[in-house]
């Protein structure tokens, strides 16, 4: 540490004795930050978006009329339905007439209370029951008879030998170099601009990212794993928010790098975890049961902070119950295509949802309750079939008329001063914190002022709430834009990511993140430049706080899982280390 402390002295001396030479490293480290960030975020999104998986065969399902139905996923609905899996357009099979998938080496075969019923091998099979099935059996769907069929050993090897030719992931090397570079010029520019009040304890954070970062990709480059995109983008967003941390309040930035470190212990835990997705739904009734009690626990001893009791201090360390609930919430959302036909796991899903709204609700947490409104609405049209679309409706809209009855007061407020900001009787009083965003945020161009060169962080809530707008000042336009295009891009791959999908819990867990990464950030970004009301959460993996940058990077885990690529993905088992799919 006294090598740290030396090394800051002595910068601080050499601008003192050259501030010539000062200036001009200011304005020249401006511009390199906006083409190494540029570089960094067109490289890793380009190849994120243009490498996409070769579906694989797993199986075929002849049907008596001569057609062969390839089976490309882990889970396959067959029925009449144009949305099916497997469409059989015959008048004898049902829309949803039955669930085919793939568990290691055994199929399983499941009727969906169908009108004429499945029988295989002349048995009839029981509704709503698993049947072990194997490759041979004559499957009759409503009097259609079918076959499964194991592929050759020559499709087999067609299969890798397209996998070989699909379009390799960029190299993470010249990335995670410019990162570095990234994170060196972060440091010289804020001890150029703060001097000494930039603690050795900051300095070491930005150290320590670097090693980690590249201690990580090494590792993971030796089980030749590939494609580390996703991360890339995470890390290079947490720069940021070290920098952020720095230029508000220096003594905390090696508490955000701690928040970023036990982030990442998650994001592996939960890649690994979630390779086995019967391991992952026994874990799930856990994860329902710690979710409500950390919920009243928080409505027991939270504490109001912003307008929102969402805050709970233990021997001196906060965090918000709520942030950690986000990660069960979409685990607990998502689920195989099996169970998206049980009522049970709906009625399960819509009581644990009408909970969760209901505590926020009681909690006054606004801008958290419509991320989670949000993504629930977006989990129930995923999950959506015949029966549940209508209950999950019903329930949505109880849960928003509940909204609306707890916070019409709050929003009242808020939407007193949406759009109005900047008239006499909002600018210093309900529309202060947005009007000094928006000018802060003006001053600082293309480029920005510099990193701890700005005025709003003095600000209330500047580093998390308002973050969007302490970005652009203190880096500018482009680099506050590059960070929402980081969020996009994870979204497009989610998308991307339905079409190779193995399993539909994958799928949907992937979307239920990107939704709360989107919406939040919609929420940070627009409510801070009064194109919405200003309802105060963080922007993921940007805004300082320690609950937050974890569940950020926790949530991430959940679009690896997703990541189908050869290799590319660390919930998937590997060459060099074999675990169960």
């Amino acid at each position: 540490m006294e090598k740290i402390d030396s090394f800051v002295a002595w910068v601080v001396a050499l601008t003192e004795q050259y501030p010539v030479i000062a200036k001009y490293m200011t304005t020249v480290s401006r511009w390199v930050f906006v083409v190494l960030a540029v570089y960094i975020l067109v490289r890793t999104i380009a190849s994120l978006l243009s490498t996409r998986p070769t579906p694989e065969v797993w199986g075929y399902l002849y049907v008596e009329n001569g057609v062969s139905e390839p089976i490309t996923h882990w889970e396959n609905l067959i029925g009449r339905s144009r949305s099916a899996d497997i469409n059989i357009p015959l008048n004898t099979i049902s829309k949803n007439h039955c669930l085919l998938a793939r568990r290691g080496d055994e199929w399983l075969l499941k009727d969906l209370g169908s009108t004429n019923g499945t029988a295989v091998n002349g048995v009839r099979l029981v509704p709503d029951k698993r049947y072990i099935i194997s490759p041979g059996d004559e499957i009759n769907l409503g009097g259609v008879k079918c076959i499964l069929a194991s592929i050759s050993i020559e499709e087999s090897r067609n299969n890798e030998e397209l996998r070989r030719l699909d379009k390799e992931p960029i190299s993470p090397w010249k990335p995670m170099l410019a990162i570095t570079l990234f994170q060196f010029l972060t440091v010289i520019q804020l001890i150029i601009s703060m001097g000494t009040k930039v603690p050795g304890m900051a300095v070491l954070s930005f150290l320590l990212l670097c090693v980690l970062m590249w201690v990580y990709v090494f590792v993971f480059r030796r089980l030749r794993r590939k494609g580390y995109e996703l991360e890339m983008i995470a890390f290079f967003m947490s720069t940021i928010s070290l920098a952020i941390t720095t230029s508000s309040a220096p003594t905390t930035t090696f508490k955000q790098f701690m928040a970023i470190v036990i982030g990442m212990a998650l994001f592996i835990f939960m890649c690994i975890y979630l390779r086995d997705l019967d391991r992952t739904k026994r874990i799930r009734p856990i994860l329902l049961i710690l979710s409500v009690l950390l919920l009243v626990f928080n409505l027991i001893f939270g504490t109001i902070k912003y307008g929102a009791a969402n805050w709970v201090y233990i021997g001196g360390i906060s965090f918000q119950p709520s942030e950690l609930v986000k990660l069960a919430f979409i685990c607990i959302g998502a689920g195989t295509l099996e169970e998206l036909f049980e009522r049970r796991n709906l009625y399960t899903y819509a009581a644990f949802s009408l909970f969760c709204l209901g505590c926020l609700a009681v909690m006054g947490d606004f801008g958290t309750a419509l991320i989670f409104f949000v993504t629930f609405l977006v989990v129930s049209f995923l999950r959506s079939g015949d029966f549940s679309r209508f209950a999950l409706t019903s329930v949505g809209a109880g849960i928003l008329g509940l909204m609306i009855l707890r916070f019409k007061p709050y929003i009242a407020s808020r939407f007193g001063a949406w759009g109005h900001v900047w008239e006499e009787a909002y600018v210093n009083d309900a529309g202060y914190q947005q009007t000094r965003t928006m000018s802060f945020g003006a001053g600082g161009g293309l480029l920005g002022i510099g990193a701890g060169n700005g005025d709003l962080k003095y600000l209330n809530a500047a580093d998390t709430d308002l973050v969007f707008g302490m970005v652009m000042e203190e880096w500018g336009y482009v680099i506050a834009v590059l960070l929402v295009l980081c969020i996009v891009t994870f979204s497009l791959f989610a998308v991307n990511s339905i079409v190779a999908g193995r399993s539909s819990f994958y799928t949907i867990a992937a979307c239920g993140a990107v939704t709360m990464f989107t919406f939040q950030t919609m929420l940070n970004v627009f409510g801070s430049v009064d194109l919405f009301p200003l309802t105060g959460v963080t922007f993921p993996f940007v805004s300082a706080g320690g609950t937050s940058m974890m569940v950020s990077w926790a949530m991430l885990a959940y679009l690896k899982a997703a990541d189908m690529r050869k290799d590319a993905s660390l919930a998937i088992a590997g060459r060099r280390f074999e675990l169960e799919e």
